[in-house]
């Protein structure tokens, strides 16, 4: 008569004290550092299904589109944020969807200045910079930005700016436009923005923005971009990184997410496709 049934059982019963035995060899530090594994792990499965869940809601929802336009309103001007700022790391920052937005007087300029495409890449979006009139190897005639925009500054007066730069002058450098009070406004659409700051959100590292082109005289919403973005590290910088800004260029923590446009002028990209610039001079 064969023993193996007996001997199997013996071992199977032995098993929950060889598993005691292990869990009473572990010292308190393996045990908080698998506590705090298990609870890092739960946290991040929820921060990762609210989300997709938020995810759902984000898109573009567009009525219609104007064709040469000349002008716009910025009801808002993003504030320039300090380098290495509180506000990356702050999870109640509200701007924190478009932390890695164009600030200050480059918010403004972003409008004014021409795309470049590639030859090679024509439906992706391309560079911002000061207009050529002259073509440039591997790209595609410049796309014009708006002649002006207009904004209400911090005293309550109406400004109007344009750009100054001359032709191929040097990316990104102080004193590219110029801006002048004026009494009346010369637009019929607007470009705003709401932050989305949910508390419950904030605590998962969750942040949201919409993004809104407006016909003045109506109030009309004319087109919206709706857009989340996550911090998976969850405010975490050990390697140096600013969480926010991070957060807003990987396209597995930014919804919607489009390869073919830049993340940095999110706001430039989506206005321009609705209130499309007038061409030529």
């Amino acid at each position: 008569m064969s023993r193996k049934p007996t001997v199997r059982r013996h071992w199977l019963a032995l098993i929950p004290l060889v598993i005691a035995l292990a869990a009473c060899g572990k010292s308190q530090a393996d045990k908080d550092v698998e506590a705090k594994d298990a609870a890092y792990r739960e946290k991040y499965a929820k921060a990762e299904a609210l989300f997709k869940e938020r995810c759902k809601t984000a898109g573009v929802v567009v009525k219609r589109t104007v064709r040469d336009v000349e002008g716009i309103e910025l009801t808002k001007v993003r504030q320039p944020i300090p380098w290495g700022g509180k506000e990356y790391f702050d999870p109640m920052y509200p701007e924190a969807a478009m932390a890695g937005e164009h600030r200050g007087d480059d918010y403004i300029k972003q409008f004014l200045m021409s795309e470049f495409r590639s030859v090679m890449e024509p439906e992706r979006r391309g560079g911002l910079g000061p207009h050529l009139t002259h073509s440039t190897h591997q790209l595609l005639p410049p796309i014009r930005g708006y002649k002006f925009v207009e904004y209400i500054d911090s005293s309550g007066v109406r400004q109007r700016c344009e750009a100054t730069w001359k032709d191929g002058q040097s990316n990104w450098v102080p004193g590219q436009h110029r801006c002048v009070p004026i009494d009346r406004s010369a637009t019929q659409y607007a470009f705003d923005y709401d932050d989305i700051v949910d508390p419950n959100d904030r605590a998962l590292w969750v942040a949201g923005t919409k993004l809104k082109v407006i016909e003045k005289q109506s109030g009309e919403v004319v087109a919206q971009l709706t857009r989340y973005v996550w911090d998976a590290g969850f405010g975490v910088s050990t390697t140096g990184r600013w969480p926010w800004s991070y957060a807003g260029t990987a396209a597995s923590t930014v919804c919607p997410s489009d390869a073919a446009r830049p993340l940095y002028a999110e706001s430039r990209y989506f206005i321009d496709a609705i209130l499309q610039p007038k061409q030529g001079e």
